[in-house]
């Protein structure tokens, strides 16, 4: 699978260790499960990583300021700063851009027949009409379990 991050370039070396670190036991396989994962990986993240986990005085959870994306084989998850987890059964967009790809690829869905048109078609609106997004795009493709 595929594990995406927006926001601060920081992010994504501290993810590539966490991910590489065999001690964490990191489960991808369902929303709730990357729900525990994101849960048990935010003290790691503040002790081992110095998150620093203030945002506004009024949130009400600590934030991890980390917004992402996973796709593999079980689906499309979204992760938000509050550890909020939302699963996604057609497609997603996140980031900069984000709302321009959504809107295309909704317009688009079903008019293109390959997931990689669609992608593509979202990336594209999203770099065009978003000036903190560009081209080139480089796209890889997941196969979805069966249900």
């Amino acid at each position: 699978g595929y594990f995406g991050i927006v926001g601060s370039a920081a992010h994504a070396l501290v993810m590539e260790s966490v991910l590489k670190d065999k001690k964490i036991k990191i489960d991808f396989s369902d929303r709730m499960a990357v729900f525990e994962t994101f849960r048990k990986l935010h003290p790691v993240l503040k002790d081992k990583y110095f998150l620093k986990t203030k945002d506004e005085d009024d949130d009400p959870y600590e934030a991890t300021h980390i917004d992402a994306l996973i796709c593999n084989p079980n689906g499309i998850f979204g992760i938000y700063s509050l550890r909020e987890v939302s699963e996604y059964t057609r497609f997603w967009a996140i980031g900069s851009g984000s709302e321009y790809a959504l809107g295309a690829m909704f317009a688009l869905y079903d008019r293109l027949k390959s997931p990689e048109d669609i992608a593509r078609a979202g990336v594209e609106a999203g770099s065009e009409f978003n000036t903190a997004s560009s081209l080139p795009l480089t796209m890889y493709t997941v196969d979805l379990k069966k249900a």
